[in-house]
């Protein structure tokens, strides 16, 4: 489910597939620097760190989170990330993916 919603939040459309076809998918299809390919990367590491978080916590310390709260850790962590840059400009050019994450858009004049 946690994957599911974070490709959703990348504007990806598409089934879930075995762990060695996401790799591969994300190896092709988010290689380069380009706004959109940054944000897979991104989304891709913030889920596993996250999922690995979830998985310490249930077994060592029987501590259980919704999915939708790590979605949202998720979330939270590439928001953060992207809005550290210089990103105004990219998110004029990929405004709903921005919106979607809860990346800051400053308004431009």
């Amino acid at each position: 489910m946690v994957w599911k919603e974070v490709l959703g939040l990348c504007d990806i459309g598409r089934p879930i597939l075995p762990w060695a076809d996401e790799v591969e998918w994300m190896c092709a299809n988010a290689s380069g620097n380009q706004f959109h390919q940054t944000l897979r990367k991104l989304a891709l590491a913030a889920s596993i760190y996250h999922l690995w978080i979830e998985r310490n916590n249930r077994c060592f310390k029987n501590h259980f989170l919704p999915y939708q709260d790590i979605v949202q850790n998720v979330r939270q962590d590439v928001s953060d990330k992207l809005a550290l840059g210089n990103n105004a400009k990219k998110c004029d050019q990929h405004h709903s993916l921005c919106l979607s994450w809860g990346i800051p858009i400053t308004e431009t004049m």
